[in-house]
């Protein structure tokens, strides 16, 4: 930025600037240029005040795109802040600015501007200057014809300073203050020149040709003037005459001269009105050639405008004819009719016809009975039709032919006189294409306010529409599957229960659907691979029911399915075999098979239901029931269930209470050596003493206990109730070395941050070694995530603790990923131990489980051992441990240590 640099053209463009300035209230207006750094120069200004503003100016530039680089065109604008941090803009250019688009409200500000920057310009346009010269050069000539003519021509610039002066007033006193140099608006303040001559030179600035007297003590001259133009056209000054009116008779050749080269428009008319001679200026103002206009009468229907004594302008239609008599005229009778209310009318119209042609809008005019009367160039632009060939046709040609029935509605409002705002409905393009549209629609009324025709203004609202249409979709469909999202499957369901509440012989049914297992797709392939698996089950599911009924996705796994018109449960049954069939065969994801199975809930409509998250939630509890089946199958909801989940909600809350009210107690079943009896650890078993329900197993409350996080807090407290009972035999019974202690660990478990320092605080709390300590670890658990898994036991095996996988060959088969655990040990499931007597297959099992564990070095835990004939068979195969009802039940603390006790005493057969 920098401050304000002359350049050789300003000059005349303060004047330009003052009247900006003036039309803005006097705020500050300058003309500013970039340079090809992109930094700005206030090139001239109406106040100094402007030059520190230029960084403001530039950032207000670049903000609005008209700054882009560093390195920008040659550029200027016309620039003023009308308040702090606000601008008005306006570039410098040499054309008019072309009609906005749309219908705008342009402020005075603005329009001061652009019009500002229109006259710089031309001012500064070197066409405009070679102009210039060439019309000095004809006033020269003139000048010379001029001399000896008892008259004056003078030439001003935009600012009213005197740039030439010819004729007789050179050497005599005609208008001394004429003199080249001179600034009229100097001598206005110094009361030499009169307010009535600034005020004419101020007018033909605007474009009039001005008439006036100049009156000086005992002098009086005819004074006439015209604005001076450039080539383009452009106002640069005034061009001047006054003649001394107490001397009107010139040389007739002089004057001659001066009528032909006059630059302003001059005239002779006849007695009888009618025009008897134009100079080229004239013939050039009205257009005419020199034998068309001569001759013309001119005594009727002149316009003109007359200034009122209050300042305001009217507008007036001079007719006007001579009296003659013997052939000399006596006087002119003229009639003066006002006609300013019909010029502001015309006005009105061709502003209203301006606005209509640059709106963005279609803007159609037509009669009360649907013929086209006007069509502007945006309606051209939208239905493709150009004016000629709509006009005096009927609306129809642009409505589809199934949205006619509309218009009757329509006419009809409108012949009531009522508007019609925001009308939304659908149009047709010439090539046939149908566009969605919202239209204004309002009467036009006659004199009287009859309504005599009607306009429509039209938009196009298509990419609104299908904005809206996609945002609905969005809403209500899933982004992953496309299938209908919870809040569409709601709606559907209300649907449906309001039917049966019409139609006592409609039934319907609802399957909630949830995968199993899915979480270990997430883990070992990705969420991607999890996505496609989600979109691969939607499809199945779609081709498992018919077209009319819904499949829905509510999150996550969780998908519902809405059977409509069923005859009963038995075809809801079948429904479900069928989804499960489906969902039975594998997947390819990442080029490798991946199998899933999902659980189901199904409930049937029934009178009582009212609501659809009452549906909803039974199907839920339904499917839950299917998974405590054991997965991969179906459940059919019933009251007893709603019975179960109430209790299960009661046994929530006093499951909450268990802790602080000292419920839980530990039980102990040994682990023994197969062949010898003897104890090798003790498995902590968890039971909790009920104040109503008595004595409550793991499998009865663990798993609501997991479900609710409560499994967290209970399971600290058995890690360290386990220890302090491991702690407690070992001190009593020293004979019988360290005991080792058992103990399982839930998913929320190992899932739990502080899982580890929990372990820590227990081994301390009860000064237990860590390797007395086993954790066992279901398979399936591990496998949900196996290198989170394989993390986490290696942080445990930090601690210096036992780890044992449970329940091995009862979930996946994790073969390939055992040797990767780093585990001491495996708990063969007892299903297998249990049916070795019964199936070659689970023998076979359980002989390849011993032998794995051999070679990597693992011990093997038999669990389940109940009869002799399957000790004998684990003790053949190698297994060292075993675990069951052969051996000994869960026991009391007290027993498990008179167990110890009992071992240390001296066998009485080998005595």
């Amino acid at each position: 930025m920098s401050p304000a640099r002359s350049r050789g053209s300003e000059p005349l463009w303060q004047e330009v600037l003052r009247r900006a300035a003036v039309t803005l209230g006097g705020r500050a207006v300058g003309v500013w240029e970039a340079d090809a750094r992109g930094r700005l120069h206030l090139l001239a200004s109406s106040s100094e005040d402007l030059a520190p503003l230029a960084g403001e100016l530039e950032a207000a530039l670049r903000t609005l795109g008209e700054l882009p680089g560093p390195r920008p065109p040659p550029c200027r604008w016309v620039a003023s802040r009308l308040e702090e941090q606000r601008w008005c803009i306006a570039r410098v250019r040499r054309e008019l600015p072309r009609p906005p688009l749309g219908v705008e409200r342009r402020g005075r500000e603005r329009v001061a501007l652009e019009l500002a920057g229109v006259c710089i310009g031309l001012l500064g346009d070197p066409d405009r200057q070679a102009a210039a010269a060439r019309d000095v050069e004809s006033l020269a000539r003139l000048a010379l014809t001029v001399e000896q003519v008892p008259a004056i021509l003078w030439t001003t610039n935009a600012e009213l300073r005197i740039t030439g002066r010819s004729g007789a007033g050179l050497t005599s006193d005609i208008l001394p203050e004429r003199v080249v140099g001179a600034s009229l608006l100097d001598q206005f303040s110094k009361q030499t020149v009169s307010a009535d001559s600034i005020n004419a030179h101020r007018r033909a600035l605007a474009g009039e040709s001005v008439s006036y007297q100049i009156r000086l003590e005992d002098r009086c001259y005819d004074a006439h003037l015209e604005p001076l133009r450039n080539k383009p056209g452009a106002i640069v000054g005034v061009v001047g005459v006054a003649v001394d009116a107490r001397d009107r008779a010139p040389a007739p050749l002089d004057l001659e001269d001066f009528f032909e080269n006059a630059t302003v428009g001059l005239c002779w008319l006849g007695p009888d009105g009618t025009i008897v001679r134009a100079n080229p200026a004239e013939l050039d103002l009205v257009g005419y050639g020199r034998d068309e206009y001569v001759g013309r009468d001119v005594r009727r229907n002149v316009e003109t405008r007359l200034r009122h004594r209050n300042g305001s302008i009217r507008y007036v239609l001079l007719s006007a004819n001579a009296r003659m008599e013997n052939g000399q005229f006596v006087h002119a009778r003229c009639v003066t009719r006002d006609v300013t209310e019909l010029k502001q009318a015309e006005s009105a119209v061709a502003y209203f016809k301006a606005m209509v042609e640059s709106a963005d809008d279609a803007i159609v005019s037509k009669t009360l009975d649907g013929t086209i009367t006007t069509w502007n160039a945006a309606a051209t632009r939208f239905y493709g039709y150009a004016a000629e060939e709509v006009i005096g046709k009927t609306i129809t040609l642009i409505v589809p032919p199934d949205h006619r029935e509309e218009l009757a509605s329509v006419f009809e409002s409108l012949r009531r006189g009522e508007h019609i705002e925001h009308y939304e409905t659908t149009r047709m393009r010439k090539d046939g294409t149908r566009v969605e549209v919202s239209m204004s629609i309002s009467p036009i009324l006659d004199a009287d306010g009859h309504p005599v025709g009607a306009t429509a203004i039209t938009r196009d609202i298509t990419y609104r529409r299908q904005a809206e249409r996609q945002l609905l979709r969005g809403a209500l469909h899933d982004a992953v599957t496309d299938l209908p999202n919870r809040a569409s499957f709601v709606e559907r369901l209300s649907q449906a229960l309001a039917r049966t509440r019409r139609d006592s012989d409609y039934r319907f049914a609802v399957l909630f659907v949830d995968c199993d297992h899915f979480k270990a797709v997430n883990d070992h392939l990705g969420h991607a691979a999890g996505d496609r698996l989600l979109v691969e089950i939607a499809r199945r599911l779609q081709s498992s029911v018919r077209p009319a009924d819904v499949v829905a996705r509510l999150g996550g796994d969780e998908f519902t399915l809405l059977l409509e018109e069923v005859a009963g449960l038995p075809q809801v049954e079948h429904v479900a075999r069928r989804v499960l069939d489906s969902l039975a065969a594998p997947f390819l994801l990442e080029g490798r098979e991946v199998r899933t199975s999902v659980s189901i809930g199904a409930v049937l409509s029934e009178p009582h239901y009212e609501q659809a998250q009452d549906l909803l939630r039974d199907a839920d509890l339904a499917m839950y029931r299917a998974k405590e089946r054991g997965r991969a199958c179906f459940q059919v909801f019933d009251v007893e269930m709603r019975n179960w989940a109430h209790a299960r909600s009661g046994m929530e809350a006093d499951l909450r209470e268990a802790l602080g009210r000292k419920e839980f107690r530990l039980v102990f079943q040994p682990i023994v050596e197969i062949e010898t009896g003897r104890v090798y650890a003790f498995e902590a078993l968890l039971r909790w003493h009920h104040g109503k329900r008595g004595v409550l197993l793991p499998h009865e409350f663990l798993p609501l206990a997991e479900q609710t996080g409560l499994i967290v807090s209970i399971g600290t407290w058995v890690l360290a109730e386990a220890c302090r009972y491991a702690r407690t035999w070992q001190n009593a019974v020293p004979g019988a070395g360290p005991v080792r202690i058992s103990v399982n660990v839930s998913a929320k478990q190992l899932a739990d941050p502080r899982l580890v320092d929990d372990l820590r605080a227990a081994l301390q709390d009860a000064g237990l070694t860590p390797a007395a300590l086993s954790l066992e670890v279901t398979e399936s658990v591990l496998m949900e995530s196996i290198d989170s898994s394989i993390a986490l036991l290696n942080r445990l095996r930090e601690v210096g603790i036992q780890l044992h996988m449970d329940d091995f060959g009862s979930a996946y088969s994790s073969l390939s990923y055992l040797p990767r655990f780093p585990l001491q040990g495996i708990k063969v499931d007892r299903t297998f131990v249990h049916r070795m007597g019964a199936r070659r297959t689970d023998l076979e099992i359980v002989r390849a489980i011993v032998d794995l564990a051999e070679h990597l070095g693992l011990i093997v835990i038999a669990e389940g051992v109940e009869t002799a004939s399957q000790r004998e068979r684990l003790i053949a195969f190698g297994c060292e441990l075993g675990q069951g009802f052969l051996f000994a039940k869960a026991l009391e603390p007290e027993a498990a240590r008179a167990l110890l006790v009992d071992q240390q005493q001296p066998d009485p057969k080998a005595a």
